[in-house]
């Protein structure tokens, strides 16, 4: 008799330690993809306040030929693309299940433009930013090569340098060159 009583103790334990196990699990099923959607939401807000901070260096340095300023960029997840093709700043967060802004419609918020697009059952965020109609970008002086950041622990240390005009005429574009050092 005593061993079935001992025996019946460790199968309850067993059996109670099984159903709070599943409880956990159940919840954590639950809670963990709001939880990365709130990482990626904080995620896009602080790039978008990176990017201000790049554009805001990026129109000082333009008003004097041969100024050089410096930006810590932070690219925690997803990547920045700088696209000297057509004068643009890019950064992608793909494949999240954050739902930024009503997918397809672009939303302008100052210099940026927040795009979300469909992604099958998730979604990428596009954050963007169009110099085509004020510099000229460039990436390590070429004019043809897009330079991508991808994520990583430590910030980017990105030089933003006014290589001034390469025409005399009056609405001539200004080079802005960025490296990385």
């Amino acid at each position: 008799m005593i061993k079935n009583k001992k025996a019946q103790v460790w199968v309850e334990t067993a059996i109670y330690t099984l159903i709070g196990l599943t409880i956990i699990a159940i919840l954590l099923s639950v809670a963990m993809p709001q939880i990365d959607k709130a990482k990626d939401k904080s995620i896009v807000k602080q790039t978008i306040e990176a990017l201000n901070i790049l554009d805001n260096k990026i129109l000082e340095n333009e008003q004097a030929v041969g100024s050089v300023g410096i930006v810590n960029f932070k690219v925690g997840k997803g990547k920045l693309e700088i696209n000297p093709l057509d004068d643009s700043i890019i950064y992608t967060l793909e494949n999240t299940k954050l739902e930024f802004t009503e997918p397809g419609v672009q939303i302008p918020e100052g210099p940026i433009v927040l795009e979300t697009q469909e992604y099958g059952s998730r979604f990428n965020i596009i954050l963007s930013m169009d110099y085509s109609n004020s510099v000229n970008i460039t990436s390590a002086g070429s004019d043809d090569k897009i330079k991508t950041l991808q994520a990583a622990a430590t910030p980017y240390k990105i030089q933003i340098e006014n290589k001034g005009t390469e025409s005399t005429e009056a609405d001539a574009k200004i080079n802005i060159d960025f490296n990385l050092i």
